[in-house]
């Protein structure tokens, strides 16, 4: 027996799961990207270091720095290419971070000794290191955490008691300076993570807001009932084509579609019949037309068809294929329909309502002259 499905979190959970996802992709990006500049640190150490140390000391940290730092690119790597998940590789960025502050902590039992100043401009590095990685961090500041606690731990391997006494000090300073660290970088995290949390929910209230202004919208233009254009929608089409028609003389007709005896459709086989019907002459009229012709709704069982680009001619095989389909077969089971039909193409001077004038006066010639026919204006 399958196990049902687990509901899905309250959205305020979500959007705190998606920040957390958010971060740690974050995080596993700067690192990746600060850790290719690393090798900058190492000049530096060598540097500083120079004649003052055994140069056998200065390559085993670089060794092991380098070996570390090669693992670490590596890891990302792959945690980049299989999509970084915070529930699947947190393991993997701790072991990143750890490995990070291990090899620069392993910097003060390795290369500091009885040269107090060299022991303090080491850690100075520290400190930089810590400073300069502290921003990648803020994202997933455990991980920051978990590097500090690396790199001290190490470092306090430098204090067997045949080192100068002071190294204690710059040690226990080192020690500070990343519990301080540690103390400003948690208030900082937190708010960014509140922050990628903020935005996935304006985002997502964004989006919300836009497709319900997109359905409003779709249902002010949109007859309910047949999912046709209405009239706001055919009045705003009419205007724009007269626009067209009078900057392009590109001429255009409109038919004036009228149900015969729809008032018996209703009264013999009831309202939801009678919907059906205007359901199934909507769709009927859909499939007959143009990509670029619209049926829209005017209003009962009336309907109005623009034809762009189309004069009388063309206009009055239209309106003859449209009756012809609609007498071709019931709309509704059991339900014969036919259709008057009024023509009127557009000329110069013609606004919107005298165009419609002259095709409603078709419409009511073609009822008058027994139904069922095409007429022109």
């Amino acid at each position: 027996m399958s196990a049902a499905p687990l509901p899905a979190p309250p959205p305020a959970l979500a959007f705190a799961m998606e920040a957390q996802q958010g971060a740690f992709v974050q995080c596993v990006t700067g690192l990746q990207r600060t850790l290719r500049t690393t090798p900058l640190g190492w000049a530096l150490v060598a540097w500083l270091c120079g004649d003052r140390i055994a140069p056998v000391a200065l390559l085993t940290w670089l060794g092991l720095a380098f070996t570390g730092w090669v693992a670490c690119l590596l890891v990302l790597a792959r945690l980049r290419r299989v999509g970084p998940d915070v529930q699947r590789h947190n393991g993997w960025l701790l072991a990143v971070a750890v490995t990070d502050g291990a090899w620069w902590g392993a910097v003060m039992p390795l290369l500091s000794g009885d040269d107090m100043a060299l022991n303090a401009l080491l850690a100075a590095v520290l400190c930089g290191a810590m400073a300069v990685n502290a921003p990648v961090y803020v994202p997933r500041i455990r991980a920051f955490h978990a590097m500090c606690a690396a790199m001290w731990l190490v470092a306090l391997c430098s204090l067997p008691g045949h080192l100068a006494p002071g190294m204690a000090d710059i040690v226990m300073g080192l020690g500070l300076f990343m519990g301080l660290l540690c103390f400003v970088m948690r208030d900082i995290a937190r708010r960014v993570v509140e922050g990628l949390r903020l935005q996935l929910a304006n985002a997502a209230l964004t989006a919300q807001l836009s497709e319900a202004l997109a359905a409003a919208s779709q249902q002010a233009a949109t007859d309910g009932l047949t999912g046709l254009p209405n009239r706001r929608s055919l009045d705003q089409l009419l205007n724009a084509q007269l626009a067209m028609a009078q900057r392009e003389a590109r001429p255009f007709s409109v038919l004036m579609l009228d149900l015969d005896h729809f008032k018996a459709v209703n009264d013999t086989h009831g309202h939801a019949m009678g919907d059906a019907v205007l359901r199934g002459f909507a769709q009927r009229i859909q499939a007959q037309l143009r990509r670029s012709d619209v049926c829209a709704r005017y209003g009962g069982e009336e309907f109005c068809v623009v034809l762009p680009g189309t004069a009388d001619a063309l206009a009055l095989d239209a309106g003859e294929r449209l009756r012809r389909a609609v007498a071709g077969a019931p709309l509704a089971p059991n339900v014969p329909v036919t259709v008057s039909v009024g023509v009127a193409t557009w000329r110069a001077g013609d606004d919107a309502a005298a165009l419609l004038a002259r095709a409603d006066d078709a419409l009511y010639t073609a009822k008058r002259t027994g139904r069922d026919r095409v007429v022109a204006a």
